[in-house]
């Protein structure tokens, strides 16, 4: 083996080791994102604050709902890189559970605001 390489069990366990940090970190980005939207933070609440109330609103908040769909997309594709392996990076089976939760309810936020923008 050449110095410096590993086999490739400890190179899958870094990639693995790295796809968890970008989804770590995709999340946290998400939440800090989110983390001004009005308590219950239910889908409501996330319209409001990402869309506003008519055109005006919707215009006003374009900037915010922008980032905020960039969040989903990269939080998506980082499960989306983990898909069949979240437990193998070390999530327990809650946590899997709760990642694929997650990432299904930001999918469906992001198309409902999308609509409710566009509808003003």
């Amino acid at each position: 083996m050449a110095p410096g390489r590993g086999d490739d069990g400890s190179m899958r366990e870094r990639d693995l080791a790295t796809r968890r940090t970008e989804l770590e970190d995709a999340s946290g980005d998400l939440r800090e994102l989110c983390e001004d939207a009005a308590v219950p933070m239910a889908a409501k609440q996330y319209f409001v604050f990402f869309a506003g109330n008519g055109v005006q609103a919707a215009a006003d908040k374009a900037p915010s709902r922008q980032s905020f769909f960039a969040g989903i997309d990269r939080f998506q594709l980082a499960c989306e890189a983990l898909r069949g392996t979240l437990e193998a990076a070390g999530y327990v089976p809650r946590e899997v559970a709760s990642v694929e939760k997650e990432s299904a309810r930001f999918a469906a936020l992001r198309w409902e605001i999308s609509a409710a923008a566009a509808a003003g």
